[in-house]
């Protein structure tokens, strides 16, 4: 194993644990402060709550993925061996315990992958959750701005007294 993949490997486990726990500890923060907000209506809470949960989770399986790339190196060693045995006489046939590896090694990869589309599917689910949050709140607005001037039109006909210009 080179130093470059090692280095490479700390600092991208040091990275997903900072963001992870950067991320959980603002979910955190936004669970902790909807428990005492009065002036966000049911439905916000509700979806800032999910969000929070949401994204909670997600910092939850970077801290996972932080550690199964960690343990990745104390395999990569063994799969590197094997995958040049098999290299060198392609009509190698592996043991028992080399089998057992191989399917571990593929099994940890695959959760790896799944953890990753779980993260991927999670920021999916929020980008339209936060796009359905934002459409509903426009078309409040609209409403609201809607309900507005035909407050000032029926206002502005009553002071005409019935003059039309």
């Amino acid at each position: 194993m080179q130093a470059s993949q090692i280095v490479f490997g700390v600092l991208l486990t040091i990275i997903l644990l900072g963001m992870a726990g950067f991320f959980g500890w603002r979910q955190l923060l936004t669970l902790r402060s909807l428990r005492s907000a009065d002036n966000v209506s049911d439905e916000d809470r509700r979806y800032m709550s999910r969000q929070a949960w949401r994204r909670l989770t997600c910092s939850v399986i970077m801290v996972v993925l932080a550690g199964m790339l960690a343990m990745h190196y104390r395999l990569e060693p063994a799969a590197n061996e094997l995958a040049n045995k098999k290299q060198l006489d392609p009509a190698h046939e592996f043991t028992p315990a080399e089998e057992a590896f191989t399917r571990t090694y593929a099994v940890y990869w695959a959760i790896v992958l799944l953890l990753l589309l779980t993260i991927v599917v999670l920021a999916g689910v929020d980008f339209f959750a936060i796009r359905r949050f934002g459409l509903r709140h426009y078309r409040q607005i609209q409403a609201d701005r809607r309900a507005m001037i035909e407050g000032e039109l029926s206002r502005i006909r009553s002071q005409r007294n019935g003059h039309r210009g």
